[in-house]
């Protein structure tokens, strides 16, 4: 009983561990991202949360970014604040028009034909993980 206590206060204070952990999945998410980038907005967007002793989170701030872990189904897109969906045209990097530029193409709704899954968040957590377990035995061990 004496050895396993010594070797569970030897891992002493996990909240470095948390933010070791947080940081290396967020490192690992937006290597991850590489081949599907396109503007980077997604590879910006992985941010740190709430991080405590016993768990750290990681956020994506794109209202897309379950579409490309988990993929989608085919459905229908449909205009929210105008009457029909406008794409095409001279465009900014943020997505907006240029000034002066209209829209090429417009249509009262789409039919999106869904996507294949493109985890990049999950496995990036599984790498994450994989480092620090050395880590952590290297401790667990040191302590007996």
């Amino acid at each position: 009983m004496d050895s396993l206590f010594k070797r569970l206060t030897a891992i002493g204070d996990t909240l470095a561990l948390m933010k070791y952990l947080q940081a290396s999945t967020i490192e690992e998410a937006q290597a991850n991202t590489a081949p599907n980038r396109k503007t980077g907005h997604l590879q910006r967007s992985i941010v740190r949360g709430q991080v405590n002793a016993t768990s750290a989170t990681v956020k994506v701030n794109v209202p897309y970014a379950a579409s490309l872990e988990y993929g989608a189904r085919p459905h229908i897109i449909k205009p929210k604040r105008a009457k029909v969906l406008a794409w095409g045209g001279s465009r900014r990097l943020s997505g907006r028009l240029r000034s002066g530029a209209s829209a090429d193409h417009f249509a009262a709704f789409v039919h999106h034909p869904g996507n294949k899954p493109y985890p990049y968040l999950i496995p990036g957590a599984k790498r994450a993980i994989e480092k620090s377990h050395e880590i952590v035995v290297k401790e667990w061990n040191g302590a007996a």
